[in-house]
């Protein structure tokens, strides 16, 4: 391609510093030539931002199906396609989607081919420059094929602008080769250390045990179909997991990261603190690679301060209550000293014979510190005042419910009332059966009366090396390897969040480790596609709050398992999205999705 007009930072031109540390003090903008941005190192990092800025990162702005996006309703982010939050939907890709993902595919393959050209540059920076732009595209097609299987492959600027109106569909297969193939030359070209926000060789080796862990599960849990265009043959399958172990092998021995432990005395915080100090300049040993939302630098915040916020303690501008954790989610915590590694259902009783607490934290205290780096637990203090969630109390055996919060009951009238009472009637949260609040993720710091729509900051952790050691697990157990390498790496984990070690492990108790350590992170609903469980897990599948009251007569906290919403189901089909529509009715060549 003669000439290169993309987006990049315009200001480039204006005094961009060659020394430039971190991708995120680079705006992409607008329109340079080829001379303009390979004649300094500052037009090409511009271009990099460029590059970054349309990968497909599932983060607090994929919302509605949709990428950097404000959640409207704040029920639309891919925790809600699984069993993580309330207000569950099926999942949904837009089909914009698409053609901003081949947009970005044509803009990399012209930086691909165009550094190998230049004359300006020397051969190991181009070499440098290649790899990471390898690992970008990478991304792209990961973004893709996990969501359609088999897509058109294009590795060079197409000569013709309508290339992609004639070209059919690639199998699977091929795209997670070029994946492979792209990331495993990245991680041999990068240097292992890098600016805040670009990819260095760890960053490549982890993506790739992602993605190879992804093709190698599709491979030997899923089926073949429509010749290859959708599905991993078991032949493949053991390359590609081989791939991910390597690859998480690679980091983990190489010993440039480690988990996150800086305050080891509350683990709790410590686990909350991982996903908040992962800004530029924070030193977090776990963090391999961040997206960074601080507005100075990069024009670009979110929301999910404002959507997550409990009621009580909500921005001056509302919202509030969104994203909040069911209690099937809360189950997955363990207790400190269990060595189960598997669900474990809150010690509550039954309305015919309730378990007591003294206070609305009881059932939970003694949980997995995790959950309470994660979930806001009714009757804990978040952000300096203590959130509650209470349905309302029982007075002489008969339950009598709130119908909003921060009511209180009056014993002699035996209704609910605004005027305070020695009785507290309902949360200050919520008056209903959810009662969890996501605490995972949120700024602890900010000050809540300046939370408004796009004022939160905190940087998405994408790539870190608590995944790594999951990734590593699993793969080294579906390979059959020495059960001591999946034991080792899993208690690893155990042990920074305060849990007793396993004592054996199995393919469920890997499962159930990821569930735990990775919810709210957007893996848990890719985990169910590449498990092929997500049809088994969702089989008019009932979500499930809590009902929380104070029995008056007996002055302690009572709880109910109670379901919430109708039953979620999701189809054979559902383990790949429709091509879109507009994308079929141009190119004739692209078949659709089976089931569809």
């Amino acid at each position: 391609m003669k000439n290169i007009k993309y987006i990049i930072a315009i200001f480039v031109l204006a005094g961009l510093s060659a020394c430039r540390k971190n991708l995120l003090d680079v705006q992409p903008t607008t329109l340079l030539t080829k001379d303009q941005i390979y004649g300094s190192p500052a037009g090409v990092t511009a271009y990099f931002a460029s590059l970054y800025k349309d990968m497909p990162i599932e983060d607090y702005s994929f919302c509605n199906g949709r990428f950097g996006q404000f959640p409207g309703d704040g029920h639309q982010y891919t925790a809600n396609w699984s069993d993580e939050a309330f207000n569950s939907n099926n999942a949904g890709i837009n089909e914009e989607n698409w053609g901003n993902l081949y947009k970005a595919i044509r803009n990399v393959n012209t930086f691909i081919q165009e550094i190998a050209t230049v004359t300006n540059v020397d051969a190991p920076t181009k070499k440098r420059y290649s790899a990471e732009a390898h690992f970008v595209r990478a991304y792209y097609y990961f973004g893709l094929v996990k969501y359609y299987g088999g897509v058109p492959i294009l590795t060079e600027p197409p000569t013709d602008p309508n290339a992609l109106l004639k070209q059919p569909r690639n199998k699977e297969e091929e795209v997670w080769d070029l994946i492979k193939n792209d990331l495993e030359q990245a991680a041999a070209d990068l240097p292992e250390t890098s600016d805040y926000g670009r990819a260095n060789k760890y960053a490549a080796l982890a993506l790739e045990s992602r993605a190879m862990l992804h093709a190698g599960s599709i491979g030997k849990f899923g089926t073949v179909q429509l010749g290859g265009v959708v599905g991993v043959s078991p032949a493949k399958a053991t390359e590609y997991l081989t791939a991910a172990y390597n690859a998480a092998k690679t980091i983990i021995t190489d010993g440039k990261y480690s988990l996150f432990n800086k305050y080891p005395t509350d683990l709790s915080k410590n686990f909350q603190y991982l996903f908040y100090e992962c800004k530029p300049g924070d030193s977090n040993t776990e963090a391999i690679f961040c997206k960074g939302y601080d507005y100075a630098a990069t024009q670009r915040t979110h929301s999910q301060d404002l959507m997550v916020l409990p009621d009580y303690i909500r921005s001056p501008i509302g919202y509030d209550n969104r994203l909040e954790p069911t209690l099937d989610l809360v189950e997955k915590f363990e207790s400190k000293t269990s060595t189960a590694g598997a669900n474990e259902p809150l010690n509550i009783g039954t309305p015919a014979s309730y378990v007591h607490y003294p206070t609305l934290s009881g059932p939970f205290e003694n949980k997995d510190p995790r959950l309470m780096g994660t979930v806001v637990v009714t009757g804990t203090s978040f952000r300096g005042a203590t959130i509650t969630g209470q349905r309302g109390v029982i007075y002489n055996n008969k339950e009598y419910n709130g119908n909003q919060v921060l009511q209180y009951f009056d014993v002699s009238t035996q209704s609910f009332t605004l005027t305070p009472t020695n009785v507290v009637g309902t949360g200050n949260s919520n008056s209903n059966s959810l009662t969890f609040w996501l605490k995972k993720w949120t700024d602890p710091v900010t000050d809540r009366n300046l939370l408004y729509d796009y004022s939160s900051r905190t940087s998405w952790l994408d790539l870190r090396y608590g995944e790594v050691l999951l990734n590593y697990a699993e793969a080294s157990f579906e390979l059959g390897k020495d059960p001591s390498e999946a034991l080792g790496a899993v208690n690893q984990l155990r042990v920074r969040a305060g849990v007793a070690s396993l004592t054996s492990i199995s393919r469920e108790k890997i499962r159930h480790e990821r569930m735990v350590e990775l919810s709210f992170e957007n893996r848990t609903f890719w985990d169910y596609i590449r498990w092929r469980t997500l049809t088994t897990e969702f089989n008019i599948r009932q979500e499930y709050g809590l009902d929380i009251y104070y029995d008056v007569n007996a002055k302690d906290y009572v709880f109910k398992k109670v379901p919430v919403g109708g039953g979620k189901t999701y189809q054979a089909r559902n383990y790949y999205s429709q091509i879109p529509g507009g994308e079929r009715s141009l190119n004739t060549a692209l078949i659709d999705n089976p089931g569809y």
